[in-house]
């Protein structure tokens, strides 16, 4: 009957090596969503894990079981001494089988928790990658595109407007500086006319004193 439960702790441990390997397995992304999905929302999987949770439990117990088995077989190895080979042998096949069967139900129980924190954080990642994938997906739609466009014209707008503005004072300062230039040479002129003013006016005052 123990062979029976020991063989089946062995079959779930294979299974969760399997299990996992499969969680861990390079594969698309799309592939690994699907399992992921219907390993949380299909009922034959959450049957399944119903199953394996009262598994844990026996699993549990046989440990315990394991435990105390060797620790039994530990004691009674201290504290008999034995002369017979024959009873020696079967005192070490004893703890042989202990030690076997507490690293088999302890490694399952360990195995089984490492399990169920891989497929909890990989299910995370999953929906955290599918919610950051889909504003991208919403962005890209033709509404998105759309509002892009609008954007860019009125981007278009603003900068043809810029441009406008800046050939308007380029044309205003062309016009300040044919101002500016003409009333150089005016100024000029009056100040040519202002010297032979001059010069006239000391001329004939020159001849007036003269006479």
């Amino acid at each position: 009957m123990a062979t029976l439960q020991y063989t089946g702790v062995f079959a779930l441990l294979i299974a969760e090596i399997c299990v996992f390997i499969l969680l861990i397995l390079p594969m698309p992304a799309r592939w690994k969503r699907a399992m992921i999905t219907w390993s949380s929302r299909s009922s034959v999987a959450q049957r399944v894990l119903y199953g394996v949770r009262i598994a844990f439990g026996f699993v549990f117990l046989l440990f315990a079981d394991a435990v105390m088995r060797l620790r039994k077989v530990q004691q009674h190895k201290e504290s008999t001494r034995i002369i017979d080979e024959h009873t020696l042998c079967q005192q070490k096949v004893q703890q042989f089988y202990a030690q076997r069967n507490t690293y088999l139900t302890g490694i399952t129980m360990f195995l089984g928790l490492i399990l169920i924190s891989t497929h909890s954080l990989i299910g995370q990642l999953v929906e955290n990658t599918s919610s950051s994938a889909a504003p991208r997906l919403v962005s890209s739609g033709p509404g998105s595109a759309k509002a892009q466009v609008e954007k860019l014209k009125g981007e278009l707008s603003d900068a043809r407007k810029e441009v406008e503005e800046l050939n308007r004072k380029d044309r205003d300062m062309a016009t300040l500086r044919k101002q500016a230039e003409s009333n150089h040479q005016e100024y000029m002129r009056l100040a040519d006319e202002n010297e032979k003013l001059q010069k006239l006016l000391d001329a004939s005052s020159e001849s007036k004193k003269d006479a």
